[in-house]
């Protein structure tokens, strides 16, 4: 064989194999192609999945809080039918007992707060003073623990007249004290302010009372 027909032979062999390397090229590019592809559509069908999923679980949170708003409306709406029959029990019997008891019972009404603090003040409607401690620091008075309502309530130990103004201390009602009424022995009144004798242990009280 002539040395060109070997160069040739040589050639044919070096582009077999070259034709070879990029058919196999292609094929493994075509490979990646497919595989770019097939991860493309699988992501895109896990992003729908998930989209659907998500759209189908808000659309289940939507549903659930109508639900429980739906639910909490008649919940309410029965509390306040049930505190609006309290209340008129309350102002029925109209005395601080009855109207501590629904203020206790119902502490987070805030439809009837006015009212009760409008009705308490109707209650107590009369204002005198009366003396709360001794000079020597005897105290004429407990306080009453059974009512629950703003402010400071008690009972004096004994019968006490009622002034219109403190005795011995300035500012503290009428400068001319004199007696207006009596508060039975035992009977809760509501302490608004107390006044301090200079010099003594006295106190007086003005404080808001029934009939």
């Amino acid at each position: 064989m002539s040395k060109i027909q070997e160069r040739i032979a040589e050639l044919d062999k070096v582009s077999k194999k070259t034709r070879t390397v990029n058919n196999i090229l292609w094929v493994f590019v075509f490979a990646l192609v497919a595989l770019a592809g097939y991860f493309a559509y699988e992501s895109s069908v896990k992003e729908k999945e998930i989209e659907k999923l998500l759209s189908l679980s808000n659309d289940a949170k939507e549903k659930l809080a109508l639900s429980e708003s739906t639910t909490q409306a008649k919940f309410d709406s029965i509390i306040r039918a049930s505190d609006a029959d309290l209340w008129q029990q309350a102002k029925k019997i109209n005395t601080l007992k009855a109207y501590s008891n629904y203020a206790q019972e119902n502490p987070y009404d805030s439809i009837h707060k006015a009212d009760l603090i409008k009705a308490v003040n109707n209650l107590l409607s009369n204002v005198g003073y009366v003396q709360y401690q001794e000079t020597n620091g005897n105290k004429l008075y407990t306080v009453n623990t059974e009512i629950h309502l703003e402010g400071e309530y008690v009972q004096f130990k004994n019968d006490k007249a009622i002034r219109n103004g403190a005795i011995g201390i300035n500012d503290c009602g009428a400068d001319n004290s004199k007696r207006i009424d009596v508060i039975n022995k035992g009977k809760t009144v509501r302490v608004n302010k107390l006044c301090e004798a200079p010099g003594s242990q006295s106190i007086w009280a003005e404080i808001a009372y029934s009939n």
